[in-house]
């Protein structure tokens, strides 16, 4: 039986998906690797393919994709003993590099057929897994760009998207409660977040946007971004940047296991880029729920 599933969404990476598939058929030919492969058709439709790969016995299911393609693939692995593989093509690829998977096609394939297994936690918003971010209203712009600004622009449609929110602030007032412990501020927005940091065009390295996050400490972690001016918004974004969380009043951040939001008047929400409609919206975490493959120490 062939023991990897790759899932490929031919409307990431390459112009060509039949190119990119030849690459990918390549590597593995040469790594002597027998596997099934499936493009997705359609939203929704990855989420179908690795039900159906479990029901056919796999263990492991490569994503060649983006942050949309393996939340759909989270969505079914999270609470099985089935392992995730990335192969990072799509615009943003949060998860990928929260986890150190490499974007060389090469290097990513060692990594999903010999990195090691780390066993990591998966958020739950409403019910529905999501395994990097989630959040309500400035977050939830950034992520959702329009379709041919990401064309056109690529990763640079998100940080259109930032600017724009960040010159037009509409504050709201936002309660958050925490473990039962709530907090209540003016702001433009929360992110709850499963994994430390942001890929940003041009830096080499992740922006850490909650310090010491973890993506395995059995809890959620975030921030209420309790801004009000655009100066307000511009100040907390530097900071984020250089690392100086303590220099910004806007950044109130928070930890825990379970942790809802509300807003008056109510905020677009986001999970790992995809719009799940308005506030409010409970966020749970689940413990070490998903198995990924990343680089071996």
């Amino acid at each position: 039986m062939p023991e990897l599933f790759v899932i490929q969404n031919p409307a990431a990476g390459m112009r060509s998906p039949e190119r990119l598939r030849r690459r990918i058929e390549s590597a593995l030919a040469t790594r002597g690797i027998a596997y099934v492969h499936e493009y997705t058709k359609a939203p929704g439709h990855g989420t179908e393919l690795v039900r159906q790969a479990l029901a056919d016995g796999f263990q492991r299911v490569l994503v060649v994709g983006g942050d949309g393609t393996a939340l759909e693939a989270v969505s079914v692995l999270a609470g099985s003993e089935a392992t995730l593989a990335l192969l990072p093509v799509g615009t943003g690829n949060q998860l990928a590099a929260n986890l150190g998977v490499p974007k060389r096609l090469g290097r990513s394939i060692d990594v999903a057929l010999n990195g090691g297994v780390r066993r990591i936690d998966v958020g739950v918003i409403n019910g529905r897994p999501f395994s990097s971010m989630a959040g309500a209203g400035y977050d939830a712009k950034v992520v959702g760009p329009e379709p041919y600004l990401k064309r056109r622009l690529g990763y640079l449609a998100y940080v259109h998207a930032a600017t724009v929110a960040a010159l037009s602030p509409k504050p709201v007032t936002l309660r958050v409660s925490v473990d039962g412990e709530l907090l209540v501020a003016r702001g433009i927005g929360v992110e709850v977040a499963n994994m430390p940091g942001l890929t940003v065009p041009g830096l080499r390295h992740l922006i850490s946007i909650i310090p010491g996050a973890r993506m395995d400490d059995g809890k959620l972690d975030g921030c209420l971004l309790a801004a009000e001016t655009t100066r307000d918004c511009f100040t907390a974004l530097g900071c984020i940047v250089t690392r100086r969380y303590e220099r910004s009043s806007s950044l109130l951040y928070f930890s825990g296991r379970k942790i809802t939001v509300e807003a008056d008047p109510p905020l677009p929400v986001q999970a790992d880029g995809e719009q799940l409609g308005m506030t409010p919206f409970t966020a749970m975490v689940w413990p070490a729920a998903l198995s990924v493959m990343v680089p071996s120490r």
